[in-house]
C-alpha cells in the first residue's frame, strides 16, 4: 500500500483505505480453477491485452502446486506464441518479444513438467517457433524430441497449427504425436516454406486429429 496519507489531517487515513480496498482486484479471491478460466476465456477470444498471461502468473504465483499451474504454465507460453501471429496478420507487425517469452515460458514448462501433460504440445509449439524463425535444424530437433516424448504425451491438441483469421484454418483435434512430429519433419525434408508447411499440416490435421 503506498504512504501517500502520512501528511493528510487525521480521518483521512480511513478514506483512503477503504477506497483502496474497493478497488482491489477482484481475482484476489479466485481459486486457481477460476482463474485459469477467466485467463483463458481471454485467450480464446483472441485478446492480445496480456490481461490472460496477467491471470496466469496470478495463478501459478498463488497455487504453484496445482494441477491448474502446470496448464497456466503452458498456456503463458501458447499465448505469447497467438499474440505473434495474430499481430503478423492482423497488422502485418512481426513482435519477436513475444515469440522471445513463448519459447522462455514453453522451456520452463518442460523443465517444471518433464512428464507434463502438455510436455509434446510444448514442443511442437517450440518447433513452429523455430521454423517461423527459419531455424530449421532447431525445428527439425524439436520435432524428433516430441516423437520421443510421445511415450509421455500420446496427444497433441491443435486449434489452428498458427493464428489465421480463417475460420477453416480451425481444427480442434487432437493429433497422434508420433504422426504429427513425421508429417512435420517430411515438410522440413522437402524444403518447403514455412507456409506451405503450415498449409500442409493443416490439411493433415484436418483429416487426421479428431
Amino acid at each position: 500500500m503506498m504512504k501517500t496519507g502520512l501528511l493528510l489531517p487525521a480521518g483521512k487515513y480511513v478514506i483512503i483505505i477503504v477506497a483502496m480496498i474497493s478497488f482491489a482486484p477482484r481475482t484476489m479471491g479466485q481459486s486457481a480453477a477460476q482463474l485459469l478460466k477467466e485467463g483463458s476465456k481471454y485467450q480464446a477470444s483472441d485478446d492480445i491485452s496480456d490481461r490472460a498471461p496477467d491471470l496466469y502468473r496470478q495463478l501459478i504465483r498463488k497455487y504453484p502446486k496445482s494441477a491448474e499451474a502446470e496448464s497456466a504454465q503452458f498456456f503463458l507460453g501458447a499465448y505469447y506464441s497467438r499474440k505473434f501471429f495474430i499481430l503478423e496478420q492482423r497488422s502485418k507487425v512481426q513482435d519477436w518479444g513475444s515469440m522471445n517469452r513463448a519459447e522462455e515460458e514453453l522451456y520452463s514448462y518442460i523443465g517444471k513438467y518433464p512428464r507434463g501433460f502438455y510436455l509434446a504440445d510444448a514442443y511442437h509449439t517450440l518447433a513452429i517457433i523455430a521454423l517461423r524463425r527459419d531455424y530449421r535444424d532447431n525445428a527439425k530437433s524439436l520435432w524428433n524430441k516430441m516423437k520421443d516424448a510421445a511415450g509421455k504425451d500420446r496427444k497433441v491438441y491443435i486449434f489452428r497449427v498458427t493464428w489465421s483469421p480463417s475460420a477453416e484454418d480451425v481444427i480442434k483435434g487432437y493429433c497422434d504425436t508420433v504422426a504429427l512430429a513425421r508429417t512435420s519433419l517430411d515438410g522440413i525434408t522437402k524444403d518447403l516454406s514455412f507456409n506451405n508447411i503450415v498449409k500442409d499440416l493443416t490439411n493433415w490435421a484436418r483429416s487426421n486429429c479428431h
